[in-house]
């Protein structure tokens, strides 16, 4: 029976494991969590958390344990909606197979169809509950690897969109002992 219940460990670590950068299976909540506490302490638009800084195991009472680099500082990066929308897309490029720059999200909802080519498989973003606005600025909290164009996201925004940062506070500091919190997903496969 115990290694029954070892079994069943492994299998729940890897099925997390996958989840966190595969588009396919869509928001990993643990992630998602991270990235609201993320947002709440830089008080922004939303806040980013890419697949490839997250490990595939943590502590729920501790959320600050999900993360590869927690010494990475938290930085706010403004850009227009038509970049955050490109973002999303590069999310969904490589879509049904893993990807490392896919992103957990927080303030932000997407709607995207997986039928459709990469470039063009986001259908609806909302933010806060609004529509994305393509030529408004948003802030954005995030690991400053990430800030800094990190996983492929110098295509999109590099260094120079950093427009605020929090000496002292690193995503560990952030994140410790914050619980995980159960929420809904925030990208959500279109019907058609």
């Amino acid at each position: 029976m115990k290694l029954f219940a070892v079994g069943l460990l492994a299998i729940a670590w890897v099925v997390s494991s996958a989840q966190r950068d595969n588009p396919e299976l869509g928001a990993h909540l643990p992630s998602q969590a991270a990235a609201d506490v993320l947002r709440e302490f830089a008080g922004t638009d939303g806040a980013f958390l890419a697949a490839g800084l997250v490990k595939g195991s943590f502590q729920k009472d501790d959320l600050s344990s999900l993360v590869q680099y927690p010494s990475d500082e938290v930085v706010v990066i403004t850009i227009t909606g038509s970049q955050v929308r490109q973002a999303f897309e590069r999310s969904l490029s490589l879509l049904p197979q893993s990807n490392t720059s896919f992103l957990q999200i927080s303030g932000f909802e997407v709607v995207y169809s997986k039928d459709k080519v990469p470039g063009q498989r986001v259908i609806q973003v909302r933010c806060n509950g609004n529509p994305l606005e393509e030529s408004k600025n948003y802030q954005i909290a995030m690991p400053s690897s990430l800030g800094r164009g990190g996983l492929g996201y110098f295509k999109i925004w590099d260094k120079a969109k950093i427009t605020k940062t929090f000496p002292d506070a690193t995503i560990e500091s952030v994140l410790k002992a914050k619980r995980y919190v159960d929420s809904s997903p925030r990208w959500v496969v279109s019907g058609s």
